[in-house]
């Protein structure tokens, strides 16, 4: 992805985001807002891929680095797909490509946050080494829902596996 993309993934964000049952917030930033997240993210090294098909963006992928010195290792990651591209094997292809260049670029931890009830999304990231890490009950609401959003983590190969970090004495 380019900076070149942004409308297009601006339009995608959108599209996604009033679904408003897999993204965080309701629609896609101001078009400005976006050029300016990709101008930095992209010029930091964060992956940022996009699934293209017949020159329409139809989804993304991007892991963006922490902007915390302790937590430069760490990245959170996005992702989304049109609807009519779903379940067909793209999503899980923008993951592997992106989780690979993210482990290329030194990221050691990917992050990412999901809704409870996106059984399909969940799978996948189990299925690409996620680990569930915690649960934010109601965290999100939509109008009167009160949804519960997971939090979910990857540890990359050479950082101990859950449960093998060593317990600090109290």
């Amino acid at each position: 992805m380019s900076v070149d993309d942004a409308v297009e993934f601006n339009r995608v964000v959108g599209f996604v985001a009033r679904e408003r049952r897999y993204l965080r917030f309701i629609d896609a930033p101001p078009l400005d807002s976006t050029i300016e997240f990709l101008r930095e993210s992209i010029g930091a090294g964060n992956p940022h891929l996009a699934a293209d098909v017949g020159g329409k963006l139809v989804g993304w992928c991007d892991i963006c680095r922490s902007s915390f010195e302790i937590e430069a290792h760490v990245g959170r990651l996005g992702i989304g797909l049109l609807p009519e591209w779903r379940g067909k094997g793209l999503g899980k292809a923008l993951l592997d490509v992106t989780i690979a260049a993210a482990e290329r670029l030194d990221f050691s931890r990917i992050e990412l946050t999901v809704f409870s009830d996106n059984l399909r999304a969940i799978a996948l990231y189990e299925r690409r080494g996620f680990v569930h890490e915690g649960i934010m009950r109601a965290a999100a609401r939509f109008g009167d829902e009160y949804r519960d959003i997971v939090q979910m983590a990857r540890l990359g190969r050479e950082l101990p596996k859950p449960g093998e970090l060593p317990v600090l004495p109290a």
